[in-house]
């Protein structure tokens, strides 16, 4: 994926999708083993979504392997998310932003709603953190929704 995003040689293709795909499973869980708290930047779902989009789903190896994805991501996140926080903020990736999501920034808004409805297909519910606010209004925004569902001790 490094070689695709950072160094543009290559494409998106279903290995760099599935290997992306596992370490949103794996990573996680390694993290959370000792907090009470684990807040991350994407879900399983949220690769999922991507690789529907950058990904030719008309192959039919392509599209049984992404099924297979989305029954794990149906079958797994509501186990271990107590909470998807979605936000849909935009950022100017030439401002100074994420370097590694040029090669999809014209994705953003298809992105936007193919994200929001793998997450929503997951079961896990769902809460939308309101746009234009700073870090730190944002934090405390999602400090006061997480203690109010009682996920912090």
């Amino acid at each position: 994926m490094e070689e695709i995003v950072l160094h543009d040689q290559g494409h998106f293709d279903l290995v760099a999708e599935l290997d992306l795909f596992a370490q949103h499973f794996t990573v996680p869980l390694r993290a959370a083993r000792h907090q009470q708290l684990l807040i991350t930047d994407k879900t399983p779902a949220n690769v999922l979504a991507l690789a529907h989009l950058v990904l030719d789903t008309s192959d039919p190896q392509t599209a049984t392997v992404l099924a297979a994805c989305d029954a794990l991501c149906r079958a797994w996140m509501p186990t271990a998310y107590d909470v998807i926080l979605y936000c849909r903020d935009r950022y100017n990736q030439k401002a100074g932003g994420d370097r590694m999501r040029e090669k999809v920034l014209s994705l953003q808004d298809d992105a936007d709603t193919a994200i929001y409805a793998a997450c929503a297909a997951t079961g896990v519910p769902i809460l939308e953190v309101p746009t234009g606010m700073s870090t730190a209004e944002r934090v405390h925004w999602i400090a006061k929704r997480v203690n109010h569902r009682g996920l912090v001790a």
